[in-house]
């Protein structure tokens, strides 16, 4: 009766430090949004707007906004613009800056959109089959213009996104990164950032592979890093919800022909054990 106690006291042990690590590691996950078709990573400290169609997180304190959505079209820019515009019911004119990025998932279309006095949109729109997928940052602030970019590296051994930010300045802002003055490096979540700073004028960026990720601010300053943080997260975390219905199919088809081997069996063994039982009638009455 002793051990039978100890072996019962050793499992509750066991499932209690297992229920334990369990829930360390749920602390550890970063929690997911599921809409049709994708997955977004959840902004910690943003209001969660998101459908069954669409992730979107909203910043009130910068009037900024990050949505991924998955609409049916060709091409990436025209896509790009039908959803901004049912998105924010305004028109949405061609991007002022427009370049492609290859990423680890496919190629992406890098698109900036000034829509307004008050709203500028970065997009990253990619084609996936007969669709486009979309993420999408906007603010809406009449004193400030805040864009998000990711720059493939001119020289992949760097490990500073110096010449990207540099680019997206002259580029987007028509400014020289030597206007600036470098305020060093800032440690996110999502990484290490470069930032750069003028009066009426912000920029940062870090590196993730072989890209550099940048963010421009320019107007009436606020807080550029926990936007590019978000941004950075939502672009990196984001993935497509895989379709496994080939394998389902291809499973249910193993279990099925499995099944009608098993009944198959069932009849042969019955049969044979008919015929072997027929055989000993049969030497039965010989021996009688």
């Amino acid at each position: 009766m002793a051990r039978i106690s100890i072996f019962i006291a050793s499992i509750l042990v066991v499932l209690l430090l297992a229920s334990q690590i369990a829930a360390q590691d749920a602390d550890r996950i970063v929690p997911y949004v599921q809409a049709r078709g994708f997955n977004a990573p959840a902004l910690e400290g943003w209001e969660n707007q998101s459908t069954e169609e669409i992730a979107q997180f909203h910043f009130a304190a910068a009037e900024a906004t990050i949505r991924a959505a998955i609409v049916a079209a060709d091409d990436p820019i025209t896509a790009a613009q039908t959803d901004l515009a049912e998105w924010l019911r305004v028109e949405v004119g061609p991007p002022v800056y427009s370049d492609k990025v290859n990423l680890a998932d496919g190629t992406w279309q890098v698109l900036i959109f000034d829509i307004d006095a008050a709203t500028t949109a970065s997009v990253m729109a990619r084609r996936q089959e007969a669709q486009v997928v979309l993420i999408s940052f906007v603010e809406r602030a009449p004193d400030a213009r805040s864009m998000m970019l990711t720059l493939a590296q001119a020289d992949d051994s760097l490990d500073a996104a110096t010449p990207e930010i540099a680019r997206a300045l002259q580029e987007l802002a028509g400014v020289d990164i030597v206007q600036l003055e470098s305020t060093g490096s800032i440690a996110l979540p999502s990484g290490e950032w470069q930032a750069y700073e003028r009066p009426g004028l912000s920029a940062m960026g870090m590196v993730f592979g072989n890209d550099s990720y940048v963010a421009l601010q320019e107007g009436a300053l606020a807080d550029l890093a926990p936007l590019a943080d978000a941004w950075n997260r939502t672009l990196l975390g984001f993935f497509i919800t895989p379709d496994n219905s080939g394998y389902l199919a291809l499973g249910l088809a193993a279990a099925f022909i499995i099944l009608g081997l098993l009944i198959l069996s069932y009849f042969w063994r019955a049969r044979t054990l008919r015929q072997e039982l027929a055989l000993l009638n049969a030497l039965a009455e010989e021996g009688d």
